[in-house]
């Protein structure tokens, strides 16, 4: 059975699933993406990793182009504006090229609507990876709505991250014995092994440059400085919450349009560190000296910034708004979700690791991102194909 995942563009996290699916179908998995994706936002060196790390099972697509609606041009210029239009040419010529058994797409749109008509042509099965949620398609209009349900009809089954996915899905029409839940991992084995390396001497040394106080906790923020995060959220209440805890610290790491503002307003405030980009190599040290992870965001799918900080111990708290809480998160066992927009239950959740066995939480965490792991997410993936394949005679 020759399996084709049509993904115009991924990021360094996919790699280790998909050379683990290569691994479980033996072989016959292949990967097609778009290496002008890639040119456009700079990472074009990426490409070259994606066929070292692939080989022959990395197809390689070169009429896609994305139309930037900001810039008005096919370069774009700023990731938070406008809207980028794809144009394609050729894909279901390269489809037929490879002539799969089975097809999985992104979405429903980019490559989607073309790997469908391909599908129903040659009449084969279509399998749909999704990420979004109720609450970030709470806006969607009913045109979009009504072509997704269109375009439901023609899918053999669904591969979701988890509930909040699931649910939306649903709200669509979807049969629940259509959805299979494979997940979404971070490939954390590196931060986690540079954790573990980490000594009890540097772990105090670093810090100390942070928080002077033993007896204080340090929370760590790690993603976009921007609202959309909301970053002005968490600034807010970690105002409240230091006059209860003056010894406490928190510590943001990224960039994003909101940097510059925030760098300025809480300069003289000592218990708040912006850190600004920290180069991945040195993540890890953050992560070993941290107490707490936390993440306000008003808005994410599957932030893999939870699994990666779980991977190393931390226990977490995170927003309602994230679609991965409900697998990642579970209240009282690695931490608490809270709700950004009613600012007392984010003091709460700030409150409440002052009052829990951090060292129990974080070892549970460790426990429940396992399940998530590359080589179980891509299992799942894997099993939930032959489940689906078998049903339909395939």
């Amino acid at each position: 059975m020759k399996v084709l995942y049509c993904n115009p563009i991924f990021f360094e996290y996919r790699l280790p699933f998909y050379k683990e699916l290569v691994r479980l179908f033996k072989g016959q998995f292949y990967v097609m993406y778009s290496v002008n994706r890639y040119d456009v936002c700079g990472k074009s060196k990426f490409c070259k990793q994606i066929k070292e790390d692939l080989g022959n099972n990395a197809i390689p697509f070169y009429k896609d182009y994305i139309f930037d609606t900001y810039s008005m041009s096919f370069k774009m210029k700023d990731i938070e504006k406008g809207k980028r239009i794809p144009l394609t040419f050729g894909l279901i010529r390269a489809i037929r090229k490879i002539k799969p058994d089975v097809l999985i797409t992104e979405g429903y749109f980019q490559w989607t609507p073309l790997v469908l008509l391909y599908g129903i042509i040659f009449g084969v099965p279509i399998y749909m990876g999704y990420e979004r949620t109720l609450h970030t398609e709470r806006n969607t209009g009913k045109f979009k709505t009504w072509q997704r349900k269109l375009f439901n009809k023609y899918f053999t089954g669904f591969l979701v991250n988890g509930q909040e996915t699931k649910k939306y899905l649903e709200s669509l029409g979807v049969i629940p014995s259509q959805i299979y839940t494979g997940g979404m991992s971070a490939d954390a084995k590196w931060l986690k092994s540079k954790v573990a390396e980490t000594s009890p001497t540097d772990k105090i040394n670093w810090k100390r440059n942070y928080i002077k106080d033993k007896n204080g906790l340090l929370y760590l923020f790690s993603g976009r400085i921007s609202e959309p995060k909301g970053v002005h959220l968490l600034l807010h209440a970690w105002e409240k919450h230091i006059k209860k805890y003056p010894k406490d610290a928190l510590l943001l790491i990224g960039y994003g349009n909101k940097y510059d503002e925030f760098k300025e307003k809480y300069k003289n405030e000592e218990s708040i560190h912006l850190l600004g980009h920290v180069d991945y190599s040195e993540i890890y040290k953050f992560y070993a000296i941290s107490d707490i992870f936390i993440l306000p965001t008003l808005q994410d799918n599957w932030s893999l910034v939870v699994p990666e900080a779980m991977a190393c111990g931390l226990p977490i708290a995170t927003s309602i708004y994230n679609g991965c809480h409900p697998e990642l998160v579970h209240i009282d066992e690695n931490g608490i979700t809270f709700d950004p927009y009613k600012e007392e239950t984010l003091i709460n959740a700030l409150d409440y690791f002052h009052h829990q066995d951090l060292k129990a939480m974080g070892q549970k965490s460790i426990e429940l991102e396992k399940n998530f792991n590359t080589e179980n997410c891509a299992r799942r993936v894997y099993e939930a194909l032959n489940k689906s394949l078998s049903k339909q005679g395939i």
